[in-house]
């Protein structure tokens, strides 16, 4: 195989991504900061940062304590610079975000639990150009769309694979709603896009290995964040844990029997939605197994179940997972409990398109 080079260009947008991504990870920092923290020279740093500084991509926030030589200036990441378009399928909510995550307006779009590939597209495309038509920002501003959407997504080429709540099957909808609209558009799944918001938790922003838990009437799954990135698996089917097989002959949405989110379900439609100790105990099968496979240092549970219990079913279900943890007298496991659903939402969409526009793969 004959090696691959990048070009002149190719290799300058690397720089200036890896240099904005660097301040945006550590801000405030200086320039010198930079000069010894990336292996790149002193006057592609120089050069780099200038142009950022002229996007408005990167802020000089003023002047630091002085160490022996001359007082450095400090550097910030301005998220308020690029705007995006962002829709979540949990809240069916259509937002217009900066990469700061301030929102500056938001829609609601109410669609059904199965709906047809088209309609979508066109209901979404419908939305984005009203909250364009108020002109709250200049075009030039906004970078994309990002979609947090439930089932299998293959995040590379925008397309959904397997989604029962969508009732979708190899669906491209990145290239549908590209086309329909003229800009980038970026898709991923939806407990991947909370996962990646955990850095605004502050139990999660040191772990380097973490997961997020969904549990939810529409859905269990998990979500493994290794180094700030998101496991996807060889199929994009990393975090399927609501259809580990248990003994129970319930028929799941997928066609097979004894899948746990199904059983959770059956028991919850018996007890009237009362959070059983039964229900509890299946839960915490699920997320123990997945904590004992992936050794993680920190867990972290949201969803529609988390929010209906009280704050005694949390700590029956944390001592039930710790019960079921191998070895967990030689682990360092934190278990936390979140009602942030929306807030993770958004905050991941933002670290997902930052991350995708300016990617330095």
């Amino acid at each position: 195989m004959e090696p691959s080079f990048l070009s002149h260009s190719d290799a300058a947008q690397r720089n200036r991504n890896s240099i904005l991504h660097f301040i945006k990870r550590n801000q405030p920092l200086s320039r010198t900061d930079i000069w010894e923290g990336m292996p790149i020279s002193r006057a592609s740093v120089t050069q780099v940062i200038r142009q950022l500084e002229e996007s408005k991509l990167v802020l000089d926030v003023g002047v630091g304590d002085s160490t022996g030589g001359r007082k450095p200036r400090y550097l910030t990441f301005n998220g308020a610079a690029k705007k995006f378009y962002a829709f979540d399928w949990m809240s069916q909510r259509l937002f217009l975000l900066d990469l700061d995550g301030h929102i500056l307006c938001e829609k609601s779009i109410q669609f059904d639990r199965v709906i047809k590939p088209a309609a979508f597209v066109s209901a979404l495309s419908a939305a984005i150009r009203e909250i364009a038509a108020q002109a709250l920002c200049p075009e030039a501003d906004i970078i994309g769309l990002c979609l947090s959407l439930p089932g299998i997504v293959d995040f590379r080429s925008g397309k959904v694979i397997y989604a029962v709540e969508l009732g979708w099957q190899n669906v491209p909808i990145g290239d549908t709603l590209q086309e329909a609209l003229g800009m980038n558009v970026y898709v991923e799944r939806l407990s991947n896009m909370m996962a990646l918001g955990c850095d605004r938790l502050e139990h999660a922003q040191q772990a380097t290995h973490f997961q997020l838990f969904l549990l939810s009437s529409g859905g269990i799954g998990v979500s493994s964040v290794f180094h700030h990135n998101c496991q996807h698996g060889a199929n994009y089917m990393h975090g399927e844990l609501g259809h580990i097989k248990t003994d129970e002959d319930i028929l799941c949405s997928c066609g097979q029997r004894g899948c746990l989110e199904a059983v959770i379900a059956d028991r919850l439609l018996h007890s009237g939605g009362v959070m059983t100790r039964e229900v509890l105990n299946y839960l915490s099968i699920g997320i123990a197994t997945a904590i004992n496979i992936c050794d993680i240092g920190c867990a972290v549970m949201v969803g529609s179940y988390v929010d209906q219990m009280t704050s005694a079913q949390r700590d029956e279900l944390s001592r039930l997972i710790r019960d079921k943890v191998t070895g967990q007298h030689l682990r360092e496991l934190e278990l936390f409990f979140s009602d942030q659903t929306r807030e993770l939402t958004l905050s991941g969409m933002c670290t997902y398109t930052f991350d995708r526009y300016f990617s330095v793969d």
